[in-house]
């Protein structure tokens, strides 16, 4: 009798485990980056993101550590849910990477609720004493989004049409002096990949997608072409940044669960450099 409450009793606490629904998953990255007539310096950053999920809610913590010795932050954390038919997020997560920003540095938010109506997304966010609401869908093919905030407004577009993909986005800030745009154009001829970038900013600030992670820049073009060789994909990029001409060359290697990536630039007048990337996804 003993022993079959033992058994029932380790059944049950293996099955609340089993239909616990919470998940691990991550990123972890090396770099090795070698710079002319500097020494080589090392870098790492361990990014662990825990989701607990119940029903149409769940909540997330991401921590990341980095190389800088500055301990463990917690990147993100937010609840979300569905109430309705209205998605509810709540909490601190930072936003995407773009031509225009840097999600990883800033864009904050605090609350976001957004409905799809008829093909109509609005949706409301806040952070701090700012907030907007964003009106959002596709029409003929070509997606639309318009932010309007108290003292901006936040314009993309894009489409996608003839093996050919354009995103353009436009924000008018004229009170802070801030005007930017910004235009990506792609399309692929024969496997060969073909790129255009451009920024154009009243006054300088981040970037992080087509040229690299830039903590400031103002007006920017570029081109790329890549190609995969021999299980690499091979890109090379002629940039000009702020007045600074720069070519790149990318190798990126898929590997099992992760990538390998080269990178060599090679600025008009500055020091070269070299950086060897491993990124792991778990």
């Amino acid at each position: 009798m003993k022993k079959q409450l033992l058994i029932a009793a380790i059944a049950a606490t293996m099955t609340s485990v089993a239909f616990a629904d919470i998940s691990i998953s991550g990123t972890a990255t090396a770099n090795i980056n070698t710079k002319s007539g500097s020494d080589t310096t090392f870098a790492h950053d361990l990014d662990l993101k825990i989701t607990g999920k119940t029903g149409a809610t769940s909540a997330v913590i991401d921590l990341e550590a980095k190389s800088t010795g500055a301990g463990i932050d917690i990147k993100n954390s937010y609840l979300k849910t569905n109430i309705g038919g209205a998605n509810i997020k709540i909490g601190d997560w930072y936003g995407g990477d773009s031509l225009l920003g840097d999600g990883g540095n800033n864009d904050i938010e605090q609350i976001s609720v957004d409905y799809t109506m008829n093909g109509l997304k609005v949706q409301y966010e806040a952070e701090g004493a700012s907030d907007s609401v964003t009106l959002s869908g596709t029409v003929a093919g070509v997606k639309v989004s318009h932010e309007m905030f108290d003292t901006k407004t936040d314009t993309s577009v894009s489409a996608s049409m003839a093996n050919v993909a354009m995103t353009y986005r436009s924000i008018d800030d004229d009170v802070n002096t801030k005007d930017a745009t910004s235009l990506e154009v792609s399309t692929t001829v024969s496997g060969i990949k073909v790129g255009y970038a451009k920024i154009d900013r009243e006054s300088a600030g981040k970037s992080d997608a087509f040229f690299g992670t830039l903590a400031s820049v103002k007006d920017a073009t570029g081109i790329s072409v890549g190609t995969a060789v021999a299980g690499n994909n091979v890109t090379f990029k002629a940039l000009e940044i702020d007045g600074t001409d720069t070519n790149k060359v990318i190798i990126n290697r898929p590997m099992a669960g992760g990538t390998f990536e080269f990178v060599y630039a090679d600025p008009e007048g500055g020091v070269s450099s070299t950086d060897l990337e491993l990124k792991v996804k778990f």
